[in-house]
């Protein structure tokens, strides 16, 4: 694929300029990591039609992921991440490492409750691009100090490493091999319809099927959320990732930490950034409710009159979700991978680990190299130093050597004990 999707999730309003205005990139793009709070939608340039962006033939809808085997590098919509709900960052117990990015990006915009820009947008961009999985390792220690002659434990961070593993999902070209699906709700699924509940659709119990009605398609979909009169309406689609086991990746890292003498606490999480796309309807209770507004009903407590309101006015529509999957099943019963399998991910990553963990590294080391000499390093680390064939350079090196580290162990700091553990 052409498409630099680690770049995608930038948004941008449409261009007026040029002959076309499909997916062009500008300075004041909104990132997933940050919340706008001046959300204006007036004077918006409008939207080419669903059949203008539909290359070949207007008249031919797309049916088929096939026709559109690459999103366009960039979204046509403002991208809007909802205003984080924590207060990471601000203890000095939490790293310092920022969120690795919203699970929902929401997007709210006049044009898209037109149905067929809203099945277009679906078809051809939102369903073709994968969501971002990531593996993320933290290493930490409780550290005990006196304050007011009374002992307080904090939690420090040694080091926090995010690596996308973006990269390594299919593409819908691989729908016929069965690592790419998109999926519409059946009629027994239970499933939001424009409702508060899920629910399955009228005259089927479970899996007993009673009505006789097809189920509808997404374009049926997209026309009943558009049709709505509902005063607040989100239609949301998931782009999952299937058929990943992340315990093959997560019991092969600890002992690949534990090598570098690491004695503290190690986690080891799987978030998944931009996994959701709420599609919200343009008014201005759900504007106030993507921004710092909410704040204010959160310090004053006014949420718990106002949250039951909120939550029995909207009515969802969680119909449709994408499937990137990592390894599906052959018909002969073997396992196959989109890319790569889980234990050659990590053995690829291997040295790369180890070394961010000595360099007690926080951020993201996606697109650092993987050839590391860790080796090296933990031989320096442990004051071995390595031979250079004069005896006399030897000797004097060692002598040095040898007392840098007796000094050391008389303060606590062999390096045969370890570091990183509790204190």
């Amino acid at each position: 694929m052409t498409a630099d999707y680690k770049h995608a999730a930038a948004a941008v309003p449409a261009s007026t300029t040029g002959t076309t205005s499909r997916y062009r990139d500008e300075p004041d793009a909104v990132s997933m990591h940050t919340t706008r709070s001046d959300y204006e939608y007036d004077d918006v340039p409008q939207l080419p039609s669903y059949d203008e962006s539909v290359s070949g033939d207007s008249s031919t809808r797309p049916n088929d992921a096939h026709d559109y085997a690459d999103p366009p590098p960039l979204d046509e919509y403002r991208v809007i991440a909802p205003p984080d709900n924590n207060w990471r960052g601000r203890s000095k117990g939490v790293s310092p490492t920022k969120a690795v990015g919203s699970e929902t990006s929401i997007r709210m915009e006049d044009r898209l409750l037109d149905a067929r820009t809203l099945e277009g947008y679906i078809r051809t961009y939102l369903s073709l691009l994968p969501p971002r999985p990531v593996v993320r390792i933290q290493g930490w220690h409780w550290k005990t100090k006196k304050k007011d002659n009374k002992k307080e434990q904090e939690r420090v961070y040694d080091f926090d490493i995010v690596m996308s593993l973006q990269a390594y999902l299919p593409t819908s070209q691989r729908e016929e091999e069965g690592f790419w699906a998109r999926n519409i709700a059946t009629n027994g699924d239970k499933r939001h319809r424009g409702s508060v509940f899920k629910v399955r659709a009228k005259g089927y119990k479970q899996d007993i099927e009673v009505g006789t009605e097809e189920a509808p398609d997404l374009k049926a979909w997209c026309e009943d959320f558009c049709n709505s009169k509902s005063t607040l309406k989100v239609f949301r689609l998931s782009r999952n990732v299937t058929g990943m086991i992340t315990s093959e990746i997560s019991d092969r890292i600890v002992p690949l930490i534990r090598s570098t003498h690491y004695r503290g606490h190690i986690d080891i999480t799987f978030p998944i950034a931009d996994r959701h796309v709420d599609i919200y309807n343009p008014h201005w209770i759900n504007s106030a409710r993507i921004s710092w507004v909410r704040w204010i009903f959160y310090l004053t407590f006014l949420w718990i009159f106002t949250w039951p309101i909120l939550f029995f006015l909207t009515k969802w529509w969680t119909v449709c979700d994408v499937e990137f999957r990592w390894s599906t099943w052959a018909a002969d019963g073997m396992k196959k991978f989109a890319t790569i399998s889980e234990e050659s991910w990590v053995n690829q990553h291997a040295n790369l680990i180890r070394s961010l963990v000595l360099e007690k590294f926080h951020g993201d080391g996606t697109d650092m190299p993987v050839n590391v000499d860790v080796e090296g390093r933990m031989r320096r680390a442990s004051g071995e130093v390595p031979q250079t064939g004069n005896r006399n350079v030897d000797a004097a090196v060692s002598f040095i050597s040898g007392s840098v580290s007796a000094w050391n162990t008389l303060n606590g700091r062999s390096t045969q004990s370890g570091w990183g553990a509790d204190s």
